[in-house]
């Protein structure tokens, strides 16, 4: 029996998967987590076969706990499961060794497969992320995503990614989420999930501290 660990910050999404996923009786979910550390803390004590791994969830993001999963649990599968399509986390999640990456929209009868063909070893990417231009390029994407800054932050070196700093720049500008994710093609929500995560590893408290520390650290 296939064993599935899910690792998303929203419980109606865990809870909904978990139905979907335990109607076939060769997988069961061994856990429901709600973010990256609380799954790389579940693998210590369980082996699950699969990990299905969203990307931006709270204290510690899917990519992060991919890369320090699969440094010490090489043999669990982590399929990162997100509504994102966007090139910065495709880049992010391959170079982090996830072992697959689809999409929330994706069917019940693809997920079940996809979980299945991770287990095997075989590596799957959703159809819409391969259509995505960007991809076909992912070593670019990925070099890309490597161009970063780093800043001290009460006396610790903190690197700032292309990504990040495109998000900064935007917001010194005076762009709000929406006008943000249009002109970087994210999500709103996305966008949201993104500077919450840039604020909380620059110790800062909103937006407006982060376009003052900004202007003052030249990185725009």
């Amino acid at each position: 029996m296939l064993k599935v660990l899910i690792a998303d910050d929203q419980k109606l999404l865990r809870e909904s998967f978990k139905s979907i996923i335990e109607n076939n009786s060769d997988i069961k979910v061994v856990g429901c987590v709600k973010n990256g550390q609380e799954a790389y803390d579940f693998c210590k004590g369980f082996m699950p076969d699969v990990i299905l791994m969203d990307i931006s969830m709270p204290v510690c993001k899917g990519t992060e706990a991919t890369k320090r999963i699969k440094s010490k649990y090489p043999e669990i599968k982590i399929l990162i499961l997100t509504s994102s399509s966007d090139k910065w986390d495709i880049a992010e999640a391959i170079e982090s060794g996830a072992d697959g990456y689809i999409v929330k929209d994706i069917g019940m009868e693809e997920l079940i497969l996809s979980i299945r063909i991770s287990a095997a070893g075989l590596g799957i990417v959703h159809r819409d992320v391969l259509n995505c231009a960007c991809f076909n390029n992912k070593e670019e994407s990925v070099q890309e995503n490597r161009k970063s800054k780093t800043v001290k932050v009460e006396g610790i070196d903190i690197p700032l990614t292309e990504k990040e700093l495109s998000i900064i720049e935007k917001i010194v500008a005076g762009k709000d989420n929406k006008e943000i994710g249009t002109m970087l093609f994210l999500a709103e929500g996305t966008v949201k999930n993104k500077i919450t995560e840039i604020t909380s590893k620059l110790h800062l408290k909103d937006r407006t501290q982060l376009a003052v520390f900004a202007i003052k650290n030249n990185l725009v």
